[in-house]
């Protein structure tokens, strides 16, 4: 009967179990703590005043400026919406063409580490410039959502287990076979992973191609009300931003528990075409090439664009004079570089070591997941960029605010990818230990918590690549040095062969930073097959 009440050993939780009060009150407990700490805050004037009640930032919604910020949000929804669906098409295709032809793996992996690392602070300005006020923002949110889904779908594609694989190898099945009848169904819960995270980048990057000139969206309000001094409209553009991002996730997790029921969710790196051996000199050699050959083509096109749009030097300088500056000033290259690697590196080792933590205990301590979870999604939610400026507003124009932003978009992935990895355990492995008798810190040991290792590099990956682009973000708007500061200042001095130096420095480590993350994330795949 006891066995029965617990959910038994080999049977899946009870409804008694299921409808315990505890996973009603958790999370009741946990929004409100959080909403008496936010009254009291804003009673209290805290941060000279920027912090204010609940009842004061929702007030703007529905005042005299109630049609401006339905206007707005239909704005800022409608740019995300369309580079949602475009970025996540295009990288699901890449990621599709890269599993397929193994020959072109490495090349696809490189743009998508460039499209991730390209800076919102250089691409915003120049996309509104060629594609005009109302597209820029949309082109903006497709490359903000493109590296997430990349990464998750190339992982789900990974997925296939190797016994099942082994099986149609030997029956002659031919890859893409395989590809559209395995590794195709059993990857949808993996790419629904990567547009949780993406849906709020889409919206983040929205909100940031507004803030360079767009006609209209939350960015613009964000602005403003930064700008202005109001912390009600702060508060309230700041609070539409989350609730879209809120409602998407929502409806995301959702749809990844109805894909995990169906198709699992386990991770396991499957067995890739044996190649010929090579030199480490010759991998190098093919590497740099590579690299080499990409390169060139970027430079050519940018040539191209100059020549054939006739661009004027006020808006894109000529490649030639930014490599003048670049060989010309390297020490403060460096300088900005070492600095923009350090907060990066701080912001990188504290959201993923609190990330994973949190996760960990969330699954452990019910009580303490219920509370704090809802929290947690909320400001996953949440585009982070959105409360940027409420960030600076209420901790202060210093480098704490850079780095505390840098490790909150650390956060998430590594949350979001360790709390499904926690559920990546198969069936008959848990059953096992279950019949042995083994205690549940035993059982969390021994199974549980490997099978989630692949997915939490696989986090780690997508946040470190993307630790120095939140740090550049959070430089070029309230930093004091780094590679934001000088690429913004560059840019409102018009020095164009500084800024675009600056961007080609700040794509270059990032790439760098994503190779050895990558890297990484394949040694521990290999190992854990």
């Amino acid at each position: 009967m006891s066995a029965a009440v617990s959910g038994g050993t080999l049977g899946s939780p009870s409804p008694l179990r299921r409808l315990a009060p505890g996973r009603i009150v958790a999370p009741a407990i946990g929004v409100a703590i959080t909403l008496s700490i936010w009254i009291v805050g804003g009673r209290a004037g805290w941060a000279s005043g920027m912090v204010v009640t609940p009842a004061e930032a929702i007030r703007p919604l529905f005042g005299a400026s109630h049609s401006l910020y339905v206007r707005a949000t239909r704005a800022t929804v409608w740019e995300a919406g369309r580079g949602l669906a475009i970025g996540s098409m295009v990288a699901f295709v890449a990621a599709l063409v890269a599993t397929a032809l193994p020959s072109l793996r490495g090349a696809i992996s490189r743009l998508a580490a460039i499209a991730n690392a390209a800076p919102w602070v250089a691409v915003a300005p120049c996309l509104l410039v060629i594609l005009g006020r109302d597209r820029g923002p949309v082109a903006v949110a497709a490359i903000a959502v493109f590296f997430f889904v990349f990464v998750s779908t190339s992982v789900g594609l990974a997925a296939a287990p190797r016994s099942t694989t082994d099986v149609l190898a030997a029956l002659g099945a031919p890859r893409r076979f395989r590809l559209w009848c395995l590794q195709l169904p059993g990857c949808w819960p993996a790419v629904v992973d990567g547009l949780k995270l993406a849906a709020p980048a889409s919206l983040a990057g929205a909100i940031f191609g507004e803030w360079y000139g767009a006609p209209r969206g939350l960015g613009v309000l964000l602005i403003s009300a930064m700008q202005s001094g109001r912390a009600d409209r702060l508060w309230a553009a700041s609070l539409l931003s989350a609730v879209c991002g809120l409602i998407a996730f929502g409806a995301l997790a959702a749809l990844r528990q109805l894909l995990v029921r169906r198709y699992g969710a386990a991770v396991a790196r499957a067995p890739e075409p044996r190649r010929t051996r090579r030199h480490p000199i010759i991998t190098v050699a093919v590497e740099l090439l590579t690299v080499g050959v990409i390169a060139t083509g970027l430079v050519v096109a940018w040539y191209a664009w100059i020549e054939l749009d006739h661009v004027s030097p006020l808006v894109v300088p000529r490649p030639s004079r930014v490599w003048h500056d670049l060989v010309s000033s390297p020490g403060d290259y460096v300088s900005a570089t070492l600095a923009t690697l350090t907060t990066a590196a701080i912001a990188f080792v504290i959201g993923a070591l609190v990330g994973a933590a949190a996760a960990v205990l969330a699954s452990r301590v019910r009580l303490l997941a219920g509370i704090a979870v809802p929290v947690i999604i909320v400001l996953a939610a949440t585009p982070l960029v959105a409360l940027l400026p409420l960030f600076a507003r209420v901790l202060g124009y210093n480098p704490s605010t850079v780095r505390a932003l840098a490790a909150t978009m650390v956060f998430f992935p590594v949350f979001v990818f360790t709390r499904s990895g926690l559920t990546a355990a198969t069936r008959p492995s848990l059953d096992v230990v279950d019949a042995l008798g083994v205690s549940a810190n035993s059982r969390f040991r021994l199974v549980t918590l490997p099978a989630a290792v692949p997915h939490i590099v696989s986090g780690a990956r997508i946040a470190a690549g993307s630790a120095v682009i939140a740090a550049v973000v959070g430089e070029s708007l309230i930093g004091r040095n780094g590679l934001g500061v000088e690429f913004s200042r560059a840019y409102r001095l018009i020095e164009l062969p500084r800024a675009f130096g600056a961007a080609i420095v700040i794509i270059v480590v990032s790439v760098a930073v994503f190779a050895a993350a990558g890297a990484a994330e394949r040694i521990v795949h290999s190992r854990w097959s």
